[in-house]
């Protein structure tokens, strides 16, 4: 059976290896971010932090695949 040419042609992203934990922190609703239970320091500054993945997160697809 023959495969649809899209499917055929579509790059397949590698998915990330990793799921971010939210152990240890806690939702600010009056700050509106997530902080470290121990310090209240934001997560998002810390540098090993695994981010959440997003909407805005996401690969794009179509036009910038055209030339490749």
């Amino acid at each position: 059976m023959l495969k649809h040419l899209l499917i055929e042609k579509a790059y397949e992203y590698p998915l990330p290896h990793k799921e971010p934990t939210m152990q240890g922190c806690k939702y600010d609703n009056v700050k509106g971010y997530w902080t470290y239970e121990n310090n209240n320091k934001p997560v998002i500054l810390d540098k090993n932090f695994i981010k959440p993945r997003t909407k805005k997160a996401d690969r794009e697809t179509g036009e910038d695949q055209k030339g490749e």
